[in-house]
C-alpha cells in the first residue's frame, strides 16, 4: 500500500511539473518579447538585466519562505504544500494584472486605419513554420543555440546544489542562505552584464557583446573547479563557500541579458 501511494504521488508530481513547464514555456518568451519591443538596441541589455534581477530576488524570497515553511504544518496541511498554493495564487494575481494593465506595443494602434487582419489558426501556424525555418538558417542563431544547449548543463546541475550542500553537513538554514547568496550574486551579475553589454555594443558594435559573453562563459570553468574541487567538503567552511558562490554567481550570469536575449 505504501509503495502504491508513493507511485501515485510521483505520478501526480510528474504531471504537475509537466503542466508547470508548459506554462513557463508560454510565459517566458512572451515576457521577453514585450521587453524587447519596449526597448531599443542600446538599452535592451539593461532592461533584461533588471528583469533578471527582479526575477532572482523573487526566487530568493520564495526560496527562503518555502524553506521556513517546509518544517511547519498549517491547519493540518504540510508547509511545502502551502508554499505551492501561495505560488499558484500569486501567479493568478499577476496574470490578472497583466491582462488588465499591460499594453502590447504591436496592438496599441489597433483602432487606426491600419488594423491588423485576423488570420485563421492554420494560416498562423503556416506563418510560424515559415518564420521558424528562416530563423534556423541564420548562422549566428545556430551558434547561439549550440552554446545554449551546452551552456544550460551547468545551470541544470546547479539545481542539485542544495542537496550537495546538505550532504556535506550544512543545515537547512545555512543551505538556504548560501543559495540566496548565489541567487543575489546572479541577479547583480545579470544587471551588470546587461549594462556592460549596452556599453560595449556602442563602442564595439560587432564584437562587444560577444566578447563579454565569452568572458562570462570562460570564467565558469575555473570558478566551478574551485568550488567543487579546491574547497574542502566540510560544513565548517561556510564563509569560503559563500564567497566563492557569490563570485561565481556574479561572473557567470552575463550571457542572457548581455547577448542572447538582446539578439532576440
Amino acid at each position: 500500500m505504501i509503495i502504491k501511494d508513493e507511485t501515485c504521488f510521483c505520478e501526480q508530481v510528474a504531471v504537475a511539473r509537466g503542466l508547470n513547464g508548459v506554462g513557463l514555456a508560454l510565459v517566458n518568451p512572451a515576457i521577453q518579447s514585450l521587453v524587447a519591443d519596449y526597448t531599443d538596441h542600446n538599452t535592451r541589455g539593461s532592461a533584461f538585466g533588471w528583469l533578471q534581477l527582479t526575477g532572482n530576488i523573487g526566487s530568493v524570497i520564495g526560496g527562503l519562505f518555502s524553506i521556513m515553511l517546509a518544517s511547519t504544518t498549517i491547519m493540518g496541511i504540510a508547509g511545502w504544500r502551502i508554499a505551492f498554493h501561495i505560488v499558484a495564487l500569486i501567479s493568478v494575481m499577476v496574470g490578472a494584472l497583466v491582462y488588465l494593465f499591460a499594453v502590447d506595443p504591436h496592438f496599441c494602434n489597433s483602432e487606426s486605419d491600419e488594423q491588423l487582419v485576423r488570420k485563421s489558426a492554420w494560416a498562423e501556424m503556416k506563418g510560424l513554420v515559415a518564420e521558424a525555418k528562416a530563423v534556423v538558417k541564420i548562422p549566428s542563431f545556430q551558434i547561439i543555440v549550440a552554446q545554449g544547449v551546452t551552456g544550460s548543463f551547468p545551470w541544470s546541475a546547479l539545481s542539485f546544489a542544495p542537496m550537495w550542500l546538505e550532504l556535506m553537513g550544512f543545515t537547512h538554514n545555512k543551505t538556504g542562505l548560501l543559495m540566496a547568496i548565489f541567487a543575489l550574486a546572479s541577479s547583480l551579475g545579470g544587471l551588470f552584464g546587461g549594462k556592460m553589454g549596452d556599453y560595449l555594443s556602442v563602442r564595439y558594435p560587432d564584437s562587444g557583446r560577444i566578447v563579454l559573453s565569452q568572458i562570462s562563459s570562460g570564467s565558469a570553468v575555473p570558478l566551478a573547479a574551485l568550488l567543487l574541487l579546491a574547497l574542502p567538503d566540510d560544513s565548517s567552511t561556510g564563509v569560503l563557500h559563500g564567497l566563492v558562490m557569490f563570485i561565481m554567481g556574479l561572473s557567470i550570469s552575463w550571457n542572457g541579458p548581455a547577448t542572447n536575449r538582446d539578439r532576440s
